[in-house]
């Protein structure tokens, strides 16, 4: 709940599964505001290590967690 105007703001971070054109996996992190792309990340060697970047920028820089995770 955002403490000025009562608004529910929805914080999303999104883990995203990559596969290259030689067949190599990479992860990349991005992270959504009320739907709308404010960070990306990466590419990561593993889902856990672009979680823990992504968590990283939530809490750094909005001064939260996020309110979903969610892995693609």
């Amino acid at each position: 709940m955002h403490q000025l105007t009562g608004a529910c703001i929805v914080t999303e971070l999104i883990i995203e599964r990559w596969t290259n054109l030689n067949q190599t996996t990479e992860y990349r992190w991005s992270v959504w505001v009320q739907g709308k792309r404010v960070q990306m990340g990466g590419p990561h060697k593993s889902a856990d290590e672009s979680q823990r970047e992504g968590l990283g920028y939530c809490r750094k820089a909005l001064a939260r967690e996020p309110d979903r995770l969610t892995r693609l």
